[in-house]
């Protein structure tokens, strides 16, 4: 019994860990192509790891909620990492319609009227000059 209770524990702190370990590992900048292949290896395994932990916490019939909710958050966070390393481009939200707030180099973000007019407080002349 107690091997029993030293591999779900292993499982539990795999789901938890591999997927803030990917993110982590997608974040590191590398320069030559042997350090790009080092790290996405690790990142694959680290990865892989945490999708088959979490969605095995995930699907098994009559776990209660919080080793479901950790298998949950696993998958999240692998999908994270996983589009922080192979796709940082793609924007979810601005697919979706969502603008995000941006700040400007210049300015507030909403610096200017309905109309068209600078309410003189952004920097573009005296305050009153239209």
């Amino acid at each position: 019994m107690e091997g029993l209770a030293v591999l779900v524990t292993i499982l539990f702190i795999l789901a938890i860990i591999s997927g803030p370990i990917g993110i982590a590992l997608a974040r590191i900048k590398t320069k030559t192509f042997i350090t790009l292949l080092i790290k996405r290896i690790f990142h694959g395994v680290f990865v892989a790891l945490g999708t088959m932990v979490g969605a095995q916490w995930l699907f098994i019939q009559g776990l209660p909620l919080a080793p479901r909710l950790i298998g949950l958050t696993s998958l999240f966070t692998c999908y994270i990492a996983t589009r922080n390393e192979y796709f940082p481009s793609f924007k979810i939200l601005e697919r979706l319609g969502i603008k995000t707030r941006n700040k400007p180099a210049h300015g507030p973000v909403l610096k200017w009227r309905i109309g068209g007019r600078s309410d003189g407080k952004d920097g573009h002349g005296p305050e009153g000059q239209h």
